[in-house]
């Protein structure tokens, strides 16, 4: 086990779990591969309000929270399906950070420590034999003493090992969509909203650069119902809420299109 393709751990997946363990790892001298199908930055479905309990270990992995100026939300209101409101204070409280700016960041960090981070390199098989690990990922083959997954849920790999949850066919629990879209809209940067709507809720908070994230969560089956078109949806469903009437009427919306799960 000493070819350049040889390394102590490889994680297949580089979002927050196989970063922040790829700038551990490293740390510690493990020599570290990160295979990532993706590029950075992207892009993800993701809410992307962090709880400040969450604020230590990301500053101790080499997160500049201080220098980046992220907006501190501390105030939460909460709506029902008509807009009818209720608010409240956020005792613990977090911060607002776009996935696009903190998976970048953590990939740099990870190869500062020493990973070595390979992008749009997707991991075909696995295989444990002898003790030691086979990754293939399209003409390339590495080997290495321990493989962390970190690819998330539903992935080529898990479809090819025939992982029970994946034999279940999508019912009610399972079978969601969602929505992201970054927004400028005059939405208070100390507070995170959440609103309600038939069949799913849609958050908004602010991130940096003076954006808003919007994302919302709802039933494959509803947006089935409208021709699965997002935008009827959007209209004939969360716009009976007044709040999100008003959002998606006065927000300057800044993708061509929405990013999807």
């Amino acid at each position: 086990m000493n070819s350049n393709n040889t390394y102590d751990i490889i994680i297949v997946g580089g979002g927050l779990a196989g970063l922040s363990s790829a700038i551990l790892l490293s740390r510690k001298k493990y020599k570290v591969l990160v295979l990532e199908k993706e590029t950075y930055p992207k892009h993800k479905v993701c809410g992307e309000y962090i709880s400040m309990e969450s604020k230590p270990f990301l500053e101790s992995i080499g997160l500049p929270i201080e220098e980046m100026n992220l907006p501190v939300i501390c105030k939460l209101m909460v709506t029902d399906t008509r807009g009818n409101e209720i608010n409240a204070g956020l005792p613990q409280g977090g911060f607002g950070i776009s996935r696009y700016k903190l998976d970048n960041t953590l990939a740099e960090l990870a190869q500062k420590a020493g990973a070595v981070l390979l992008t749009k390199t997707k991991a075909d098989n696995i295989q444990f034999e002898n003790e030691v690990f086979t990754v293939n990922a399209g003409n390339q083959t590495f080997t290495s003493k321990i493989v962390c997954g970190t690819w998330g849920k539903r992935s080529n790999i898990d479809i090819k090992w025939e992982r029970p949850f994946i034999q279940k066919k999508n019912n009610s629990l399972n079978n969601y969509v969602g929505i992201k879209y970054h927004i400028h809209y005059p939405w208070p940067k100390d507070c995170i909203g959440l609103h309600n709507f038939t069949d799913g809720y849609c958050g908004i908070s602010s991130i940096e650069g003076d954006k808003c994230c919007m994302s919302y969560l709802t039933t494959a089956a509803s947006l089935q119902k409208n021709g699965n078109d997002v935008k009827k949806m959007e209209r004939n469903v969360l716009m009976r809420n007044s709040w999100l009437e008003k959002i998606f009427a006065k927000a300057e919306f800044l993708y061509e299109s929405p990013v999807a799960i």
